[in-house]
């Protein structure tokens, strides 16, 4: 069986879920690709990835309007942006699609799924299995061009009336979970994770992760932070974003702070959500599913994007997670949850029943009988 994963860089996230999904093929020995949907110009690449964080970045005000009233379109009605990026990208994908002759081809961006779906449309790709990915705990604008898609596979159940409203059937709709790496269902006692990661096993331990985009910043938070009353340990998770990273040592070296770790792009995080008493995170769909699965008690924090707000809402409407609006309400709530740690029992729990360890698996279990 060969398999074509189609994924897009603006957000990381798309790109974890690719190689969570290429990784249970590699480990079952089922042969699989990740393209990235404008791989055929490394400029368009970067244009794309420029614009998507310029927007989130610059207007997030003008985006989120934008973003909603796209949400709430006519499914039935053409769209220009969309026509545009099948027109850009349809032959490359084509072209993509005849040379690696896939028995099955899974998108995990709507932009990807479009693409997808006018070709199964025009008859282009006949014979071969079809599937888009739902990567958020809400629906972005445009599901409704990836209709045509064979199969969609969604995070939680409460979106299947969602996506029917988007045109989509109860024969296309598979409700898994989205795919993580397996790192993230193992079971790792805090004690051991602590003791892998030499930190400390009695202390209050919080883990800032500011998101791929690292739009979110935890030099800001570890500022008010560090003014808990009660002991704590910080590991600060700066991804790429170099700039923080380097604001934040100046800033432990001068206070000759001694309870803050510090980290760039990370390849443990799997085990600092094992370690940790509370994450300080951004709401996008990806990282959420690694600290629930991790049943990593969640406070969403504030300036998120639009599908991050809706995320926010809701994990606090579920007693899935907190939320904060500004940096300075982290001090109170860290030591809040600190005197009162039956909350993040209660947070825990809620995590563990909502959580889909076997997502990945069950997905690829499907697409290899079906």
């Amino acid at each position: 069986m060969r398999t074509l994963i189609i994924s897009m860089t603006c957000g990381e996230g798309h790109n974890q879920i690719a190689k969570a999904i290429k990784r249970e093929l590699d480990d079952r020995n089922e042969e699989s690709k990740i393209i990235q949907l404008y791989g055929y110009s490394e400029k368009e690449i970067a244009r794309q990835n420029k614009a998507f964080l310029s927007a989130c970045k610059y207007i997030p005000h003008l985006y989120s309007h934008i973003w909603h009233k796209l949400r709430k379109r006519d499914i039935n009605k053409p769209s220009l942006v969309v026509n545009n990026d099948i027109k850009k990208c349809k032959d490359y994908i084509l072209q993509q699609i005849k040379e690696y002759n896939p028995d099955n081809i899974i998108c995990v961006h709507t932009n990807a799924g479009a693409v997808v779906s006018y070709l199964k449309e025009k008859g282009l790709i006949n014979g071969i299995k079809t599937y888009g990915v739902v990567f958020d705990y809400c629906l972005c604008p445009y599901w409704e061009f990836s209709r045509n898609l064979d199969y969609v596979i969604l995070p939680a159940d409460y979106l299947i009336e969602p996506i029917k409203e988007k045109g989509f059937k109860d024969e296309q709709i598979l409700t898994f979970g989205l795919p993580v790496d397996k790192k993230y269902t193992k079971e790792i006692s805090k004690s051991e994770a602590r003791e892998t990661l030499n930190l400390s096993q009695d202390v209050f331990t919080i883990v800032l992760y500011s998101g791929g985009n690292c739009l979110s910043s935890a030099y800001k938070i570890i500022k008010h932070l560090e003014k808990c009353k009660n002991p704590i340990q910080i590991v600060a998770i700066c991804g790429k974003n170099k700039k923080e990273f380097e604001k934040i040592q100046r800033y432990i070296e001068k206070k000759k702070i001694s309870n803050i770790r510090l980290e760039g792009f990370c390849t443990q995080l799997d085990l600092y959500y094992s370690a940790c008493d509370l994450v300080f995170t951004r709401g996008g769909g990806m990282g959420l599913t690694e600290q629930i699965n991790k049943h990593a008690p969640i406070v969403l924090r504030e300036k998120l994007l639009i599908n991050e707000n809706i995320n926010k809402k809701l994990f606090k409407e579920i007693g899935a997670g907190l939320g904060i609006d500004k940096v300075s309400q982290a001090t109170k709530l860290a030591d809040y949850l600190i005197e009162n740690p039956e909350i993040l029992k209660q947070i825990r729990n809620k995590l563990e029943k909502i959580s889909k360890p076997t997502s990945t698996k069950d997905f690829v279990d499907f697409l290899i009988n079906s």
